[in-house]
């Protein structure tokens, strides 16, 4: 959606949450040497000032980054080069950045690797130029991430992970978002997909989840994390991987009880299973 600023909410428990766990299924994937595709969908403007009015206004920061940020020994590995990055967008341990999925994937990007970065706001597009200078290995493209998807897969690597986290303000986005992935999947079947959703009172994300049943694909990993937020409408939110990488699995599943700990607390939830079951 062209309303949707993503600043008003950088760095909530959603954010810490799915990039948390894209960074273990980029590190899982990197076990092989083999360069890899990159495709970021919805790259928004890839880093954001959280000291800027529209972060003032909703605060959603406090319940995520600002809870883990003070947090530095002893972290699961996710969450330790996860910390790196906040902390070369930070100086003198003072947060004021929130670097997103676009700087976590550049961050971690090998030599081999592609990063490509996408978004179609006006406002969100200039600023993601002006936060990524050109680098070999790295373009933005003004496209649509679901124009993306046709355009740019298979990839020539014939590796390749895609990562889509769109605003979900319309509640066809769901229903769009599942149809484009699967359709993409058929022309690129080994392809490593993160599909990212809110957990919010109206379930939504139940008619996707449904579609993704439906579909044929099997390889299709569900994880939640939820707790109670009362100034926030979103209560936690989920990711649908497919074809997650063996040594992902292993870590995900491992840092998973850290951040119910950490950002959700002794009455948070969190939900770890196949949607399709063996």
């Amino acid at each position: 959606m062209l309303s949707y600023q993503h600043t008003y909410h950088a760095g909530n428990h959603a954010d810490v949450f799915k990039h948390i766990m894209l960074s273990a299924v980029f590190a899982g994937m990197q076990h092989k040497e083999k360069g890899i595709m990159l495709l970021d969908g919805f790259a928004g403007r890839g880093v954001y000032d959280l000291s800027s009015e529209h972060a003032k206004k909703t605060h959603e920061m406090n319940s995520g980054i600002a809870a883990v940020w003070p947090m530095k020994p002893k972290l699961p590995d996710p969450v330790q080069r996860w910390q790196q990055l906040i902390q070369s967008y930070n100086t003198h341990d003072a947060l004021r950045y929130y670097p997103g999925s676009t700087a976590l994937l550049a961050f971690m990007k090998r030599p081999q690797d592609r990063l490509l970065a996408c978004d179609l706001h006006p406002q969100e597009f200039t600023a993601l130029r002006q936060n990524f200078p050109s680098q070999r290995g790295f373009s933005l493209h003004k496209k649509d991430a679901y124009e993306a998807l046709r355009a740019f897969l298979p990839p020539k690597e014939k590796r390749g992970l895609v990562f889509l986290d769109p605003s979900f303000e319309d509640k066809s986005e769901y229903q769009r978002i599942a149809n484009a992935v699967i359709q993409a999947y058929a022309h690129f079947r080994a392809g490593v997909f993160v599909i990212w959703y809110p957990l919010l009172p109206a379930q939504h994300e139940l008619e996707m989840l449904h579609t993704f049943q439906d579909s044929g694909i099997r390889k299709i990993l569900r994880i939640e994390a939820s707790g109670d937020f009362p100034s926030m409408q979103m209560q936690g939110s989920g990711l649908l991987i497919i074809n997650p990488p063996w040594h992902a699995e292993q870590t995900m599943q491992q840092t998973l009880p850290w951040l119910k700990e950490t950002l959700f607390g002794i009455q948070g939830r969190t939900m770890y299973r196949w949607l399709v079951p063996e």
